[in-house]
């Protein structure tokens, strides 16, 4: 009596396992995505153009669409399955599809930067320019609802969103954009423009895109095993190969979470630096809301052997950020790195000043 009042009240709710689809379907539908057709490329290469100019734009709805557009976690997919049946044909032709696809696409917006005459760099180009573990968390995820939802026909329209959170097609055209700029970059935040930014666009972005490569393949590889279309005792060495990629990737990867972290804390330590230090400052000068006015708009830490550097790009007025203030910076910057366990940090503090023209066009008239 009381479990049918529970199903009247529920609406007869009960979890429905989907059925998968048949191995022979799976498998057709691989090698199909594995074979480098024109569409393919057209639909790559005009994600390229789309995610290119969004990036150079500094538009995040437009480098959205590009990743919708991308075709390229298809031979990704096709690659795992691949290695979980132990199918050598089919792992050659997906890995070259993917080869030539990361060419064309990097080609693609190398060419753009040089037809535009790229010279600077905003925001959705240097956030894709510092990888760590987080992105190769994001892809693990990913691919199992990638892989996962392959496997089931109700939940094929789950493709677009696990594209959109894998972005494979952005990270690949920040290498292209990269690689037509300096040693040194020229970084645009807000309306102020700071060059000599050591420039790891092209290496660091291509990074995060092998993040995404094997955490997809490793993750996929697995899940096609857990669902039976392949056999761990026919494809144990696809996979202790790419989980060795996996390990040897996962060191650079946890340098720069280190990377990260220290960059997070350092960003803190200037807050509570900002909300002391600028504040007294200010009220020495008869202003005590001047402090409020200063901005960090850019912090980013490179360690390298334990040797650091620091890029700060500071945003403020003009008449509080004097030598002797920036010295004051530079001072508890240094003591704040060693803190961390930085020795002897490089410090390279850049100022966007800002000044404000009032005018009474009232007494003018």
């Amino acid at each position: 009596m009381l479990g049918q009042l529970l199903e009247t009240l529920s609406g007869h709710w009960a979890v429905h396992l989907e059925s998968r689809v048949p191995r022979t379907e799976l498998y057709e539908a691989r090698i199909a995505s594995s074979k480098p057709s024109l569409g393919f490329f057209i639909l790559l290469i005009s994600s390229a153009v789309i995610a290119s100019l969004g990036l150079i734009s500094n538009s995040t709805a437009v480098v959205i669409g590009a990743m919708i557009v991308a075709p390229l976690m298809d031979p990704i997919l096709s690659l795992a399955f691949g290695l979980a049946v132990s199918d050598g044909k089919l792992i050659r032709r997906s890995a070259v599809t993917i080869g030539f696809g990361v060419l064309a696409v990097i080609a693609t917006a190398a060419l753009i930067s040089l037809g535009l005459g790229i010279s600077h760099v905003q925001s959705e180009i240097t956030g894709r320019t510092s990888p760590n573990l987080v992105d190769l968390g994001i892809a693990i995820v990913a691919a199992v609802a990638g892989s996962f939802s392959m496997t089931r026909k109700q939940l094929s329209n789950s493709i677009a969103g696990v594209a959109i959170a894998v972005a494979l097609v952005p990270p690949l055209c920040v290498s292209g954009i990269g690689l037509t700029l300096g040693s040194e970059m020229v970084a645009v935040f807000g309306r102020g423009t700071v060059a000599g930014l050591t420039n790891q666009i092209a290496e660091g972005s291509f990074l995060i895109f092998l993040a995404n490569l094997i955490g997809i393949t490793v993750t996929s590889l697995v899940v096609f095993l857990l669902q039976r279309y392949g056999s761990f005792r026919s494809c144990w060495r696809n996979l202790l190969v790419w989980l060795g990629l996996l390990g040897l990737l996962s060191l650079p990867l946890s340098s720069a979470l280190h990377d990260f972290s220290v960059r997070q804390q350092m960003d803190a330590e200037f807050g509570r630096f900002k909300a002391g230090q600028l504040k007294r400052v200010a009220l020495a000068r008869g202003n005590q809301r001047l402090w409020s006015k200063v901005r960090l708009m850019y912090s980013s830490v490179s360690v390298v052997n334990n040797k650091a550097r620091l890029d700060i790009v500071l945003n403020a007025p003009e008449d509080i950020l004097d030598q002797s203030f920036m010295n004051d910076v530079n001072q508890q910057m240094l003591k704040r790195a060693k803190d961390f366990g930085l020795d002897d940090p490089d410090v390279n503090i850049s100022v966007i000043p800002n000044r404000v023209y009032k005018f009474d066009n009232q007494s003018m008239n």
